[in-house]
């Protein structure tokens, strides 16, 4: 590339975008006069200052104002002024304000190579050496440097190997096809020029003797990889490292480019991380680089992430939360993130992350009505609610120690826990002034859901399905919302749940006329649920109810019945299908940890199930809730409170119901003053986020916001234009190298190749599993940065490859297949054959 068009299209052209539209070119020396005016366009306006600088402030001026009507994109002005490289020069500069506006040439640090040599060797990485000469001569003009590369430079090695510049010959040196290997093997003439231009281009001298392309590659690994972690890390280095040779630091930007494609690119990644290992070891980095303190922020080997994780951590914890984002996003996308432990380790320092900066940016919550409290909790708050549960989801496959992020881990609990005890204090105040439920436009009470948003579709003769989902918190409802809403109508409303808040109460509140049938009967000494004073405790006895206010109208069904059915029929007269699940209450009481990887499998159930009600002819399906659920971790939930004094006829791990006081621990409400019809006097609930009794992370039953802001999601399947789709997407495991997993948590790489977008943001959420040959689940997503812990699927744009962790059933070896597919129609879109071969087996 000639030195005018680099200069144009990589210096000059990349520095103006939206986030900086103007751009002045201070240039003392009016080198660059000619490039600058050749920047202009329809939308780029050019000020030549050398002519007048009154005039032309004036019109730069003049240019600021078009753009913030939208007139202009971009605004640039060369100028034959210095650079104003302190506030006082830059406050008289006359195009000073334009400069803090936008982007300066070259920058005002002064610390970015903007200086005439160094672009001049980022232009032309193949004539570093001779760039050298030439500036040491004198200085060289544009056409002198260009006619460096009509010299004919290296015509053996670029005509034997097809390549046109520098950096394409390290590669076929480092990384060769097949037919690169040949023609090594082909002409013997290669490896003295190759010692030259290794010589000349990176200042190294090989010392080997050897004649191959493997003894020249191995020593040209070490050589680049080690001197990108010396120019990055700018550190003096121990004494035992002093003598491993390094490439000239003018050759710092073509190893820097040579690096990056071999770490980029996933045909050299599997080489690479071979390559990078083997060095790390026999230069034994972790031990003597140890002392380092500063490792810059490149990804050249194993070690390094180490290092930054720890420090990410610990910025995290200190409350550095700007640096620790700078160097989470500078991981994002690490080839270390293959290990399979690590992009665990990473997803929860990203969580705790987002978790904590979620918590800072959260003002006191101090609201004037109950209402006005229900409302921001539906609309904002409950993110702090999905935050907490994705960090405690992506800690449940974390199974290593590590102190840092033993560290981290605490701190954003305690900053959750903070937040929410503020939130519940302000709940139970208003409560307590106003009592429950909410009332205000819009808002349901549970009892209300049938009658309001089932019954009214009933009536107008219409097929509607009544998803009945036992612990659908509100912030799991919204994630639903988002993945229905690309296909249907969605609303999703906000209800006040029937206290209290456990499943036998709150699924009898979602039957018809609940308002006035559900009654808590004292029956010998025990409350029972009644409706119209029929006991109403199980999905047998709610449905007969049903029946009996709606007739033969009524079906239900399990919603594992319904999916497993491969052709699901009902009769004629059903136009009321109550699908029923209550997995997570179930399994949470049993196995505590197994809930909150229970929860995607759900979400997915459910997705699966509207898929099929869909298919059967369906009109509207309404999805309604019991209760929420709140989250304590092993060390929360042992701060446990006692019961309060009293005669209680029901006791369970978060509200008491009978007669009794209120104590330091507890809040005790008449019956009537929070909405409870039944045989008996008071009801009492913990004033804090804990329980009465100690048992495992999840808990409901009590009287927070988490456990009684319920969702209602009414979905209305009208037939719509299918949009266009062109997902062409492809698996892989180490870039098709091998076709056995060594570990119960392999790394998968996701592709979506094609530019083209299959959706109108160009996101695609899709899911993944791993099946036996019988086809039996085996393998599940973990979590990772792309993945959506509420549905356990994968983000992930047009032209990205992401890297998916699989958690592998412990008791499974043998043959599997990979499977990607669509999770709403579960069409498959890709899939990978696999065989197990543990370390460990």
């Amino acid at each position: 590339m000639k030195i005018r068009d680099y200069i144009h299209t990589q210096v000059f052209a990349r520095r103006l975008s939206n986030e900086r539209p103007t751009l002045v070119i201070y240039d003392p020396a009016r080198r660059y006069r000619s490039i600058a005016l050749g920047l202009a366009n329809a939308n780029t306006r050019v000020l030549d200052a050398g002519l007048s600088v009154i005039e032309q402030r004036e019109a730069a001026m003049s240019g600021l104002r078009e753009l913030a009507a939208g007139k202009l994109q971009h605004l640039v002005i060369w100028t034959p002024a210095d650079v104003p490289t302190t506030p006082e020069l830059l406050q008289t500069d006359p195009f000073g304000a334009v400069a803090v506006l936008g982007d300066t040439f070259p920058r005002r640090n002064g610390q970015d190579g903007d200086d005439y040599k160094a672009l001049c060797r980022l232009a032309k990485p193949d004539h570093v050496a001779e760039i050298e000469k030439l500036f040491a001569e004198g200085e060289p003009s544009f056409e002198t440097l260009d006619a460096l590369d009509e010299g004919g430079t290296w015509p053996i090695l670029k005509s034997l190997l097809g390549a046109a510049s520098a950096k394409e010959i390290l590669l076929c040196l480092l990384v060769p096809k097949a037919e690169n290997e040949a023609a090594f093997k082909t002409n013997a003439a290669w490896v003295d020029e190759m010692r030259e231009f290794l010589a000349r281009t990176l200042g190294h001298k090989l010392r080997t003797k050897g004649q191959t392309r493997a003894s020249i590659a191995d020593e040209v690994w070490r050589l680049v990889l080690f001197s990108e972690f010396v120019f990055d890390s700018q550190g003096t280095l121990p004494d035992t490292l002093s003598t491993v040779p390094i490439g000239n630091p003018e050759a710092k930007g073509l190893i820097y480019d040579l690096c990056d494609d071999l770490r980029k690119h996933q045909d050299f990644r599997a080489d690479y991380i071979k390559n990078a290992e083997a060095i790390e070891t026999a230069l034994a980095l972790p031990q003597r680089a140890i002392a380092l303190t500063n490792l810059g922020e490149r990804d050249t080997f194993a070690f390094e992430e180490r290092f930054f994780l720890l420090k990410c951590a610990a910025s995290i914890v200190a409350g550095a939360l700007i640096p620790a984002r700078k160097i989470l996003g500078a991981r994002a996308h690490s080839i270390w993130l293959s290990h399979e432990s690590r992009l665990v380790e990473w997803t929860i320092i990203e969580r705790a992350l987002d978790l904590i900066e979620a918590v800072e940016q959260a003002e006191a919550p101090r609201y004037l009505t109950l209402e006005a409290l229900v409302r921001a909790y539906a609309a904002n708050w409950r993110d702090l609610d999905r935050r907490h549960r994705e960090l405690e989801q992506a800690i449940t496959d974390w199974h290593d120690e590590h102190e840092g992020l033993d560290s981290l881990v605490t701190a954003a609990r305690k900053s959750y826990l903070k937040v929410a005890g503020l939130l519940q204090a302000e709940f139970l105040k208003h409560v307590t002034n106003e009592g429950w439920p909410a009332h205000g436009n819009g808002l349901l009470r549970n009892a209300e859901v049938f009658d309001r948003e089932v019954g009214p579709v009933l009536e107008a003769r219409q097929k509607v399905a009544y998803f009945l989902v036992d612990s659908l918190r509100y912030e799991l409802a919204a994630e639903l919302e988002k993945q229905l809403s690309a296909k249907h109508k969605v609303r999703l409303i906000t209800v006040c749940a029937q206290l209290p808040t456990y499943t036998e109460v709150g699924m009898a509140s979602l039957m018809p006329e609940a308002v006035t049938a559900l009654h808590l009967a004292n029956r010998d000494g025990k409350l029972v649920t009644t409706l119209g004073g029929a006991v109403a405790t199980a999905p047998a006895t709610r449905f007969a109810y049903l029946e009996s206010k709606k007739g033969d109208l009524c079906h239900d069904i399990e919603l594992d019945a319904l999916i497993n059915q491969k052709k699901f029929k009902l009769a004629e007269r059903v136009r009321l299908l109550v699908v029923r699940t209550r997995e997570i209450d179930s399994v949470a009481h049993e196995s505590p940890r197994s809930v909150l990887q229970l929860i995607p499998d759900l979400m997915r159930q459910i997705l699966r199930g509207i898929a099929k009600v869909e298919a059967a002819g369906f009109q509207k399906i309404v999805i309604a809730t019991d209760h929420g659920f709140i989250l304590l971790h092993e060390q929360a939930a042992g701060n446990v409170t006692a019961y309060p004094p009293g005669e209680w006829l029901v006791k369970k791990s978060r509200c008491v119901l009978g007669s009794g006081s209120g104590d330091g621990g507890s809040i005790l409400f008449p019956k009537e003053q929070v909405g409870i019809p039944g045989d008996f006097t008071h009801y009492a609930a913990p004033k804090g986020l804990v329980p009465y009794v100690r048992d495992h992370l999840y808990y409901h039953e009590g009287l927070s916001l988490q456990e009684c802001v319920l969702p209602c999601l009414s979905i209305d399947l009208v037939p719509q234009t299918p949009k266009k789709s062109s997902l062409l997407l492809q698996l892989s495991y180490k870039q098709g190298r091998t076709d056995k997993i060594t570990s119960r948590r392999p790394v998968i790489d996701l592709i979506w190749p094609q530019s083209e977008l299959a959706l109108d943001d160009g996101e695609a959420e899709i899911a993944i599993e791993a099946l036996d040959a019988k086809g039996a689940v085996v393998g599940w997503i973990a979590s990772g940065p792309t993945v959506n812990l509420a549905t356990q699927g994968v983000r992930i744009r047009s032209g990205q490859a992401v890297s998916i962790s699989l958690r592998m059933d412990d008791d499974f070896s043998g043959n599997l297949t990979v499977r990607a597919y669509d999770p709403t129609t579960q069409a498959q879109l890709a899939d990978l054959k696999l065989k197990t071969d543990y370390y460990d087996a």
